[in-house]
């Protein structure tokens, strides 16, 4: 056993140490103890006291005065000494762990006086709200549901989501196609365990993890400085409700679009997700008179009479 083992049990700094020379050496001085561990012969008797005390060390001699440091210590029978002493930790961090939840609406009523029931909890600061957003991935466990919107990060996945990727957990992302550039789709459409799908207007950034604790934005700032966290409630039933209905009008990042330029796929997805020509032309950086010769070129190419029956067609031919 290490020494950082046995300093769990609430053993005094050094005192690990001296205990395990006394099993080492079956008998020694409070002299010998201190030369062997590197400490003055009182300190060393201090912290033999202390192991005395809690039932670890004994005597040698049943016999020998108190402050006589010419008589030996033997150590106590570990299997009975430390596992007493571990039943009592045990005991100490049940009781610890039993009175977390009052603690944590102390915590909560402290901050936020305005709380329903302890459902919502207002987080008013970008730490608040960036350490709640890493804890509720770090709980995660089986599928994280997210709105995402403009300004996206390119670059490599942060770690908060990268653990969580690792863990096996699922994501599907909702992307506001605003600013979402081919870079960054390209890159959602590539990151495993990823599902991610377009839809205009998303009305905030926000998470749900497994269902159960959600983290939604109260602000369009960049870095979001107010937000809530929601609790299971008929409220949060509402914000998955909300999600799940996005998503199933929403249209993926990335598909297969078959016979068309990279430049008619882009309308064509962003045509689907409901956008308008000059929202479109916007998007793209091009015209509003070249969205809509793009358009018409989808249309005849999939036989469709009007913008509704070419999103109809796309999806059934899973172009999007």
């Amino acid at each position: 056993m290490s020494l950082p083992d046995l300093a769990t049990l609430g053993m005094p700094e050094g005192a690990a140490a001296i205990y395990l020379a006394l099993l080492d050496h079956h008998t020694a001085t409070t002299a010998e103890l201190a030369d062997r561990t590197g400490r003055t012969v009182e300190a060393a008797a201090r912290l033999l006291d202390w192991l005395r005390a809690h039932g670890l060390i004994l005597r040698a001699n049943v016999l020998a005065q108190a402050g006589d440091q010419d008589a030996g210590w033997t150590a106590a029978d570990p299997d009975r000494a430390l596992h007493g002493l571990v039943l009592k930790h045990e005991e100490a961090l049940l009781h610890i762990r039993t009175a977390l939840p009052g603690l944590q609406d102390r915590f909560r009523r402290s901050r936020n006086t305005d709380d329903v029931g302890g459902v919502i909890e207002r987080l008013d600061s970008w730490e608040d709200v960036g350490n709640r957003y890493h804890q509720l991935l770090r709980d995660a466990r089986g599928e994280v549901l997210m709105w995402d919107t403009a300004p996206y990060v390119v670059g490599e996945t942060g770690p908060a989501e990268q653990a969580a990727l690792d863990r096996g957990v699922r994501f599907r992302q909702l992307c506001d196609p605003r600013d979402l550039s081919a870079e960054v789709k390209a890159e959602r459409g590539a990151i495993r365990g990823l599902r991610a799908r377009i839809h205009p207007d998303l009305p905030f950034r926000g998470a749900i993890a497994d269902h159960t604790a959600a983290v939604i934005t109260m602000d369009h700032e960049s870095q979001n400085t107010r937000a809530l966290l929601v609790r299971p409630s008929p409220l949060l039933d509402g914000l998955l409700m909300l999600f799940e209905t996005c998503w199933s009008r929403a249209v993926p990042v990335a598909g297969d679009t078959d016979g068309l330029t990279e430049d008619e796929g882009e309308v064509l997805t962003l045509l689907a997700a409901g956008l308008k020509d000059d929202v479109i032309a916007r998007q793209l950086a091009i015209t509003t008179r070249t969205v809509r010769r793009r358009v018409q070129t989808l249309l005849t190419a999939l036989q469709a009479k009007s913008r509704f029956h070419a999103g109809v067609e796309a999806t059934r031919r899973g172009w999007v």
